[in-house]
């Protein structure tokens, strides 16, 4: 009886010793993951598109005393009494009116390209770039 206690501790022990040196030499021989540099995000300058959204913004904002001004020169049509002077002052109003509706639509035109070139347009890659470093070429031009 002796000899099986002695075989199953022994035999206990060298599986446990067994398990560690397999697990130290698992531990020993994974390597950590490689750090792989995320490149930076290019910074695209979106002044286009502000100055797009500006120049809209500023159209809207100057039809709306052109609308009052060709509701002056209506009223001034209505109010008329010279025959000669009503057709002037008619072609006045609608000038007025003509410009505002212009620079209303040409606004909204504006504000909707500025859109388009801050949110859905992709910038295109640079067709030409400089690069010094030892195993690049210098001049990059790209069609």
């Amino acid at each position: 009886m002796f000899r099986r206690w002695t075989a199953a501790l022994l035999l206990a022990g060298t599986l446990t010793g067994l398990n560690g040196v397999a697990a130290r030499a698992f531990a020993q021989a994974a390597d950590p993951f490689p750090v792989v540099p995320r490149p930076a995000p290019e910074r695209t300058t979106h002044r286009a598109a502000w100055a797009c959204a500006f120049a809209g913004a500023g159209l809207i904002a100057a039809s709306f005393p052109i609308s009052e001004l060709a509701d002056r020169r209506y009223a001034a049509y209505l109010a008329e009494t010279d025959p000669t002077a009503v057709g002037a002052r008619f072609d006045a109003t609608r000038r007025a009116d003509q410009l505002a509706s212009a620079s209303l639509l040409a606004g909204e035109g504006l504000i909707v390209t500025a859109i388009w070139l801050r949110f859905v347009r992709r910038p295109h890659p640079a067709r030409a770039s400089v690069a010094l470093l030892p195993g690049r070429c210098a001049v990059t031009l790209r069609f």
